[in-house]
């Protein structure tokens, strides 16, 4: 697969591109920050919606055997995990997971714990339903994040929702095994169910994922949600999942989305999610290593830019910059980017507590679009007085 290849994006109503002018204020900017790729999905994904879409019926649909062997077979290849297909609910977003379990596992008042800084929804999941928001910072030490169990301890004990994202977005921390655990027996001695969104679990680059729900201790209090959106870069594909081995809690989890009548399929997010799962393995492989030298590249030209800091990332293809030493406010380092470097990235605060100073670069580009913004970065740092 040539991930060189520039391929342009622009016109096809995608939102990294052509909501430039809305997000940034201007269009001229190179756009890393909405979390897809700039990469063709996989031959096998294009060919099977080609081959779908070539039947000229596009009517109701239902879940198939095949799309949820594909699901069953990933899950026991990728990350060693035999699940059944009963632990199957489908959903259409992991966004709609987030807010739909607040809804059905919470009422008004009652406390969800995150974990910033962290991805814009989770936020928004709690807030928007009233539910009391308690928030477990993450501690940076010695330029790696890690959990503040004590705080985390004592947030349990007024919580019922613990929304955890794994591998976590800004940080990129791949969360141990003794981690998880831990994080695991506390919410299991305190009732709460946990949430885990693990949509970018097959996007590692240091260490081991494992998915929370396979612990001992958090199994039966275990919502995961999931999608291959991420991974294959189908985003725009509408596609997802939960597992969920404690029937009675799927039960209590799905019910509002048949309430909702969120439970139809689309045969192009079916057929996408089997050829994703089933036949896209050479293609993943491909894009890891393409990955892995865009982020070696990365930290070899940060490294010569003063003032900013790539962190070390352990997954996703997100990474995030300390850019404090430049001493700007928060809204003065996002104009800089814009209007002087012209990248449009995601700012830090935008993550909540603990993202000021910060920005978060999307690397799934090519890596000739990457030395442009490498160059341009890099030209703005050493004409910047101050």
């Amino acid at each position: 697969m040539n991930f060189d290849k520039i391929i342009s994006r622009e016109g096809t109503h995608t939102e990294k591109y052509d909501q430039r002018v809305q997000k940034f204020g201007t269009d001229d900017v190179i756009p890393l920050w909405v979390a897809d790729m700039d990469f063709p999905s996989s031959p096998a994904i294009q060919e099977a919606i080609i081959n779908r879409v070539k039947h000229p019926i596009y009517g109701y649909t239902r879940y198939y055997d095949e799309y949820f062997a594909s699901i069953l077979k990933w899950m026991q290849k990728a990350h060693n995990w035999k699940i059944q297909k009963e632990w199957i609910a489908p959903i259409n977003a992991i966004v709609t997971g987030l807010n739909l379990a607040v809804e059905a596992l919470t009422k008004k008042g009652d406390g969800v714990i995150i974990q910033p800084p962290i991805y814009p929804p989770f936020y928004e999941a709690v807030k928007r339903q009233k539910r009391t928001l308690l928030e477990n910072e993450l501690k940076l030490v010695d330029g790696r994040y890690e959990i503040d169990f004590e705080d985390f301890e004592k947030k349990a004990k007024l919580a019922k929702l613990f929304l955890f994202c794994s591998p976590h977005n800004p940080t990129s921390r791949l969360w141990s095994k003794k981690e998880l655990e831990k994080l695991a027996q506390i919410c299991k001695q305190n009732g709460v169910i946990i949430v885990s969104d693990e949509v970018h679990a097959d996007l590692v680059f240091d260490g081991e994922f494992t998915p929370m729900a396979t612990l001992q201790s958090a199994k039966n209090i275990t919502i995961t949600l999931n999608a291959p959106s991420k991974t294959f870069n189908i985003a725009g594909i509408v596609s997802a999942y939960a597992i969920v081995e404690n029937s009675s809690l799927k039960r209590k989890f799905y019910e509002i989305f048949q309430r909702y009548s969120l439970t139809e399929p689309s045969p192009i997010s079916l057929c996408a999610t089997v050829a994703s799962y089933t036949k896209s393995d050479k293609w993943l492989e491909e894009l890891l290593i393409y990955l892995r030298g865009n982020l070696e590249y990365l930290h070899t030209r940060l490294s010569k830019i003063p003032k900013i800091k790539a962190m070390p990332l352990e997954a996703t293809f997100l990474l995030w910059l300390d850019c404090k030493e430049l001493g700007f406010t928060d809204k003065k380092l996002e104009q800089f980017f814009i209007k002087d470097a012209k990248l449009g990235l995601n700012t830090g605060v935008s993550f909540g507590k603990g993202g000021e100073g910060f920005m978060r670069l999307n690397f799934a580009t090519s890596r000739l679009v990457l030395k442009d913004a490498m160059d341009k970065l890099e030209s703005c740092i050493k004409n910047h007085k101050g």
